[in-house]
C-alpha cells in the first residue's frame, strides 16, 4: 500500500491507527488509505498500540557505518546491557544514506520494535520528528538533530577540541593543521569551532587554509592529498589535528608510506582513540570517549521512555585526553 500510494509505511500505520490528524498527514492522504485498507478488508494489527508497550523484546540500533571502530564498540556494549533486560538487538548501517535511514525506520516501526537508538545522517528530520510526537521510544548519540523533546546522549565536542587543540599549543605549535569529516554535522561542526576558539583565546590567528574536509568516500586519498598540501605546500604546520579515528588511522599510513622524513617533525593529534595509538608512529595525543558509558546511558534512557518513567531528556559525558 506504501509503494502504490508513494508515502512511507510509517504514514500508513500512523493513519490506520487514527493519528493522521496528530501527524498532519493531509485528509486527502488520509483519505486514499482508508479506502485501500477497506477495499482490501485491511484490519489493523494493534501496531501502534503494540509499539507502545512493547511485545517484540527488539531494540533497534542505527549507526553511519560499522567499520568505524567508534561505532563498532558502540553497538557492542549496547548489544551487552539490552541483552541484560532480556531483549535482542536489531542492527542497521545507513553508510551516510538518508534513504537507508528512512528504509530502517519503517522496517523497525513495521516489525514492531520496541525502540531505536540511533547516530542519525541528519537527513531525516521531518521523519523522526514523527516519531518522537507519538512518543515512541527513542534516543539519539553522537549527532543530536534539533528537534524539541528528544532524549540524547552526547559529549561535549567544542570543549573537548578546545583543550586537545590547547595541548599542541602548550608544546609550541602555532601552525596546526586540521582534516574533517562531514563538517556539516552538528558534532563535526562543533569540534571545528573548539579548534578555532582555542586559538584564538591563545592569541593565535585562524588560518581557513589550514582546515580540510575529506570526502568521505574516498578517505584515503583525500587525507593523503590535504597532508602532503599542508606538509609539502603549506610547509609551515608542525601540528595537525584529525576530527574521527578513521582519519587519524589514514593519516598514520600515509605518513609512514609516503612522508617518512617528515614524522619525526609533527605532531598529531584525534578526536577519539584507537588502541592502535597505543604503539603507533608518530604517537597520537587523542580524545577518549565514555564509549561504554555511553551505550549505558542510551540503553537506560530507552527503556526509561518504554517503562513510562520520568526522566531529563539529555545526558552530557565528560571526555579524557589521553598524552603521548
Amino acid at each position: 500500500m506504501a509503494e502504490e500510494l508513494g508515502v512511507s509505511k510509517t504514514t500508513v500505520s500512523f493513519v490506520l491507527n487514527g493519528k493522521g490528524d496528530v501527524n498532519k498527514i493531509s485528509e486527502t492522504t488520509q483519505k486514499k488509505i482508508v479506502n485501500i485498507a477497506k477495499k482490501r478488508n485491511y484490519k489493523p494489527n494493534q501496531l501502534a498500540r503494540s509499539l507502545a508497550i512493547g511485545k517484540s523484546h527488539t531494540i533497534g540500533l542505527i549507526i553511519p557505518d560499522i567499520s568505524n571502530p567508534f561505532f563498532g564498540k558502540i553497538g557492542k556494549f549496547i548489544e551487552h546491557y539490552i541483552h541484560k533486560k532480556g531483549f535482542n538487538v536489531m542492527f542497521g548501517s545507513t553508510m551516510e544514506s538518508a534513504e537507508i535511514e528512512k528504509n530502517l525506520l519503517d522496517v523497525f516501526f513495521s516489525r514492531q520494535i520496541d525502540g531505536v537508538i540511533i547516530a542519525t545522517t541528519m537527513k531525516n528530520k521531518t521523519l523522526l520528528e514523527l516519531f518522537i510526537n507519538n512518543n515512541y521510544p527513542i534516543v539519539f548519540f553522537d549527532r543530536i538533530p534539533d528537534i524539541s523533546n528528544l532524549f540524547s546522549v552526547n559529549i561535549d565536542n567544542e570543549s573537548a577540541t578546545n583543550k586537545l587543540t590547547k595541548r599542541l599549543i602548550l608544546k609550541g605549535h602555532k601552525n596546526i593543521g586540521l582534516i574533517s569529516l562531514l563538517s556539516h554535522l552538528p558534532n563535526i561542526s562543533s569540534r571545528i569551532n573548539g579548534y578555532k576558539k582555542a586559538l584564538i583565546e591563545e592569541g593565535i590567528k585562524f588560518n581557513d587554509n589550514f582546515i580540510y574536509d575529506i570526502d568521505p568516500n574516498y578517505k584515503k586519498e583525500g587525507v593523503k592529498e590535504a597532508l602532503f598540501e599542508m606538509i609539502e605546500t603549506k610547509n609551515s604546520v608542525t601540528a595537525i589535528i584529525f576530527l574521527n579515528n578513521m582519519l587519524a588511522a589514514e593519516g598514520i599510513w600515509c605518513l609512514n608510506v609516503h612522508l617518512k622524513d617528515r614524522i619525526g617533525k609533527l605532531d598529531l593529534a584525534c578526536f577519539d582513540n584507537l588502541d592502535l595509538f597505543d604503539y603507533s608512529y608518530p604517537p597520537v595525543t587523542s580524545v577518549l570517549q565514555p564509549v561504554k558509558e555511553i551505550a549505558k546511558q542510551c540503553v537506560d534512557l530507552l527503556f526509561n521512555q518504554i517503562d513510562g518513567n520520568d526522566v531529563e531528556n539529555g545526558v552530557l559525558l565528560k571526555t579524557k585526553i589521553i598524552d603521548r
